[in-house]
Order: structure tokens, then C-alpha cells, then sequence
């Protein structure tokens, strides 16, 4: 045991060797420095693991709502068709009614759906 402590002590120097001190405060400090670097490396990880998770909820969430964006541009667009017949179905009634008015009969080209689809 003696004999451990004593080469111990020839690596690191004597107490009065500065030389020694400076290689044991530098493996110290290197000690240190790679205990925060794992400690800095396994909250980094976490971290990231935590910000794809946000990714992945987000792209879903882009996903679906594109998705519904389309069914929506759609659905519109049925809708702008079915307004735009209503609309000359309309001025076709109107100019029926002028006619009406003017001579009294119905003119006998006119042709309406008398049920729209809806």
C-alpha cells in the first residue's frame, strides 16, 4: 500500500511541486468538464426528443387540416354552381314576370326546375 501511495505520488508530484498540482487541477477540471458535457448532452436529447414530438403533432395537424381545407374548397365550389343556376333561374323568373305583367300570359319558353337540388 505504501508503495501505491508513494508512486501516486511521484505521478501527480509532491505537495511541493507546482507542476503536479497543475496536472491534478487539470484532470480535474477535464473530470468535470466531461461529467457537464453528459449531463448537457442528455438534457440536449431530451429536448429534441421533446421538439419532434411537437413536430410530428404539428404535421398532423397541418395534414388534417389540409384535408379539410380541400372538402371545403369543394364543398364551395358546388355551392358557387348551384348559386349561379339559382341566380339565372331567378332572372329568368323575373323577365317571366315582366312579361306576365305586360301582356298578361306566360311567355312559352321558359323552362325552370321546380325543385332545385339542394
Amino acid at each position: 500500500m505504501r508503495f501505491q501511495l508513494a508512486e501516486l505520488t511521484g505521478i501527480l508530484g509532491s505537495a511541493e511541486n507546482p507542476m503536479g498540482k497543475f496536472f491534478a487541477g487539470a484532470i480535474l477540471v477535464l473530470v468535470l468538464a466531461a461529467v457537464a458535457f453528459f449531463v448537457w448532452s442528455r438534457v440536449n436529447a431530451a429536448h429534441q426528443e421533446d421538439l419532434q414530438a411537437q413536430i410530428d403533432g404539428l404535421t398532423k395537424q397541418v395534414s388534417q387540416l389540409t384535408d379539410e381545407n380541400t372538402r371545403l374548397k369543394t364543398e364551395l365550389s358546388k355551392l358557387q354552381t348551384e348559386e349561379q343556376n339559382l341566380a339565372a333561374q331567378n332572372d329568368e323568373l323575373r323577365k317571366a314576370i315582366g312579361s306576365v305583367k305586360a301582356t298578361g300570359k306566360l311567355p312559352p319558353n321558359i323552362e325552370m326546375e321546380l325543385n332545385p337540388p339542394k
